[in-house]
């Protein structure tokens, strides 16, 4: 979701943020089953005993996953998910004062640091304080066992620059997240050949061991396409048809190298929302412009007025025909049903961006998940991974602090779900 524009915005409009009010809390939509307790509680989670490694796709429990791994663009990466534009830009005055001096200075030692926080990244991160999957999930690794989940990420570092013949090497604490900034769904099946595989053979995964992939991608393609027609019956660049073509292409080739592997497969979250949870809110606003936001990451998103309003109404009209051509996949899956592998799919549309506070925004671009979104979603897609889609499709409630559903000895994955909502539909 990154562009090069993104860079010349720091470089040509140096901002000023207005100061940032704590996260407040919103009523709990949330009516899920079970028993729940705050990150910081999740230590009084009862234990579960116990239980040989499952046979079947049908019969995994959260605790079994011993590898993660992570599919996907620029919110797997946990890009600018921290730092602040705050950070490095000089006030009024020394700007003034700089300019004055130097007028063709544009202050580029001045650019917030552009950077991926992989170590905090909501699938897969494992920095010590973050709230991630694997951090919920490790509370239910062996005693002996801290840190035996294989393949999480840690730390941060600068975007991962991808060429025509390829993309940079990934540093060796991502671990098992390939995920690339900017990616569409067509660019999954090198994540899968050029990045995990290699990685899993390094890393020595356990055929036997049960892998859980998280895989979310679409911001891109919906930002690149959204004037594009809907249709699934012809195969248009960036239609419905070709972005599932994408996914269904890069995980039967990872099922080849990786059995015992379920797929969480992430809806497309309305990116739309963002536009008005930013529009008249001064943290998001470029000095000295008469638009409320720069519409450099996605335009569809982002352009001001009427026919902003049209690109977004597009916008998540694709992001639907998307969804439902990702439907049709995971069906034929289904109706495999091999009991080594499965899809389940979690709703974007959970993760309630328009009923969320400017915080779960980046402090850097108003448009990248924070670090506050990563905790959030982190908890809203673990405390739903054991339930049935009525339940999936609950918000994500905005807590002061995500509260953690505790895995309980009947948990399963349910598997077989998709199947179900369309043969209601």
């Amino acid at each position: 979701m990154l562009s090069t524009a993104i860079y010349f915005l720091f470089l040509i409009f140096p901002l000023i943020v207005s100061s940032i009010s704590l996260p407040h809390s919103y009523p709990s939509k949330d009516k899920l089953p079970g028993k729940f307790v705050p990150f910081s509680k999740l230590s009084t989670c009862p234990t579960l005993s116990d239980r040989k490694p499952p046979k079947n796709a049908k019969d995994v429990r959260p605790d079994d996953f011993k590898v993660v791994m992570a599919m996907g663009d620029s919110i797997t990466a946990g890009l600018l998910a921290r730092g602040s534009r705050d950070d490095y830009t000089p006030s009024v005055s020394e700007r003034t004062n700089q300019y004055r001096q130097r007028p063709f200075d544009l202050g580029v030692g001045r650019i917030p640091e552009i950077a991926e926080w992989r170590g905090i990244s909501y699938p897969i991160g494992s920095d010590e304080g973050a709230i991630t999957i694997p951090t919920i999930l490790q509370h239910y690794s062996k005693p002996e066992g801290k840190g035996n989940i294989t393949g999480v990420s840690t730390g941060h570092h600068p975007p991962i620059s991808c060429l025509g013949i390829g993309c940079a090497a990934h540093p060796e604490e991502d671990g098992l997240n390939a995920a690339i900034s900017g990616s569409l769904s067509k660019s999954l099946i090198g994540q899968v050949k050029d990045y995990l595989i290699p990685k899993m053979i390094e890393l020595e995964v356990r055929r036997e061991d049960w892998k859980y992939v998280n895989l979310g991608i679409g911001a891109n393609d919906a930002c690149a396409f959204c004037l594009t027609p809907n249709s699934t019956a012809i195969p248009l660049h960036g239609s419905p048809q070709q972005f599932a073509k994408g996914i269904k292409k890069a995980v039967n080739e990872l099922r080849k190298h990786a059995p015992n592997m379920i797929v969480n497969i992430i809806g497309m979250f309305r990116v739309s929302d963002i536009y008005e949870l930013t529009l008249k809110d001064p943290y998001c606003q470029p000095p000295h412009l008469p638009i409320p936001h720069l519409a450099l990451e996605c335009s569809c998103a982002l352009i001001p007025g009427p026919v902003g309003d049209y690109t977004r109404q597009k916008m998540d009209e694709l992001g639907e025909a998307y969804d439902q051509a990702v439907w049709e996949v995971i069906k034929e899956w289904e109706e495999e049903d091999d009991p080594s592998f499965a899809a389940i799919w979690q709703p974007g549309t959970s993760v309630d961006l328009a009923n969320y506070p400017i915080e779960a925004l980046s402090k850097i671009d108003c448009f990248h998940p924070s670090e506050l979104s990563h905790q959030r979603v982190a908890s809203g897609l673990w405390n739903r991974l054991t339930l049935g889609m009525k339940d999936k499709y609950q918000p994500i409630p905005w807590e002061q602090e995500p509260t953690i559903r505790c895995l309980e000895e009947s948990d399963r994955i349910r598997v077989g779900e998709v199947s179900k909502m369309l043969r209601r539909d």
